[in-house]
């Protein structure tokens, strides 16, 4: 017979722990994760009868917030989730009965790197240093993490941008994702974190699931992409030549038309698993050589197919499954092998501990 489950949310509020406070108030709670782009956010839902958390200890917004998940049984722990460090953001109440709904963020939405335009140029630079830079600026801790060593850029420029928005461009053309988290800022390869063993398998029947789906789209599938770029080294086009003959005479040759601008290259990249009627996408970007734009028309492949098969599956809570981890499903037909969870949502509440996925497959291929 299998012991009975049992979790516990432990709580720090500017490094005091009010885990006893909150617990005794304590509606429902969810930490949300994200794989990239988007921040992590904590959720506490209090019943608030007496108005305390609206009033003597109703937060004012900027405090720090920690949660640790401890998940088991009533003979031990068997997992725990650490979800990090976050901002209180925003605050809601309502009633009746009364309850104060407190959420935190990991990027809050005053932060310099969200919100702060800024504009300038990067020159004869690599994107980690572009990223190290940007790290250091808002004090945060660069965790890097690419399988290849990127080519020097050339120019970069960010215009009227914020320096995370600025950064999640450069790093989409790279093929790689940013996630800003826990005072650090994570730049990672996505080809590398897909093709990494599965952190467990979810198996229809036998595993705890409580709910699932799955779907799959060809609509806006795409077969190729084609990247056109125009070389710095070569001359856009062939100028007119003079000379001056015998007569002193001045004479213009106008050069020959050629079928095509020599400045302007292309580099088509194509699925190799992909249908043959499927469409091709075009892409006009500065390019420094032949490897870049492989490595553009990739990584934009890869962006416009991510989603083509996705899934989500609700489970019994289980903190193994955490925003970037690749797991396997098995015992769902033609939805079998592997994906990488693009989010996961944990919540505790009167129904106890669940986790939500959010799914994509894994591109083996590019």
């Amino acid at each position: 017979m299998n012991a009975p489950l049992q979790t516990r949310l432990v709580v720090l509020f500017d490094g005091t722990d009010i885990t006893e406070e909150v617990g005794s108030d304590l509606l429902s709670f969810s930490y949300s994760d994200k794989e990239t782009e988007e921040a992590d956010t904590v959720t506490f839902t209090l019943m608030d009868p007496e108005g305390k958390w609206a009033g003597s200890w109703r937060p004012d917004g900027g405090e720090k917030v920690e949660a640790t998940i401890y998940d088991g049984t009533v003979h031990g722990v068997t997992g725990i989730l650490d979800c990090g460090k976050f901002t209180v953001d925003s605050l809601r109440c309502s009633g009746s009965p009364r309850v104060m709904e407190i959420s935190a963020t990991s990027i809050p939405l005053a932060s310099p790197i969200r919100r702060k335009k800024k504009t300038r140029a990067w020159e004869k630079t690599t994107l980690k240093a572009i990223a190290s830079a940007i790290a250091g600026e808002n004090g945060l801790e660069l965790l890097w993490d690419m399988e290849e060593n990127l080519e020097y850029l050339d120019q970069a420029k960010q215009d009227k941008a914020s320096d995370l928005e600025f950064l999640l461009g450069l790093c989409r053309d790279a093929g790689a994702s940013v996630k800003v988290t826990d005072g650090k800022l994570a730049v990672f390869d996505q080809k590398s974190y897909e093709k990494k063993e599965p952190v467990g398998t979810l198996v229809l029947g036998a595993s705890r699931i409580i709910s699932w789906e799955f779907a799959t789209q060809k609509a806006e599938t795409y077969k190729s992409v084609k990247v056109s770029w125009r070389s710095p080294k070569q001359k856009s086009k062939v100028t007119a030549a003079s000379y001056y003959n015998r007569d002193f005479e001045k004479v213009t040759v106008k050069p020959k038309k050629s079928g095509g601008n020599p400045a302007v290259n292309e580099y088509v990249y194509t699925d190799p698993d992909a249908p043959d009627d499927g469409q091709e996408f075009e892409l006009k970007k500065k390019c420094s050589s032949r490897a870049e734009a492989e490595r553009l028309a990739k990584a934009k492949l890869r962006e416009l197919n991510a989603r083509s098969v996705t899934g989500s599956i609700t489970i019994v809570g289980d903190t193994l499954f955490v925003a970037g981890a690749v797991i396997g499903v098995s015992g769902f037909g033609a939805w079998d092998g592997n994906f990488i969870i693009e989010g996961a949502k944990h919540s505790i509440g009167s129904g106890g501990y669940a986790t939500a996925l959010q799914l994509r497959r894994v591109n083996g291929s590019y």
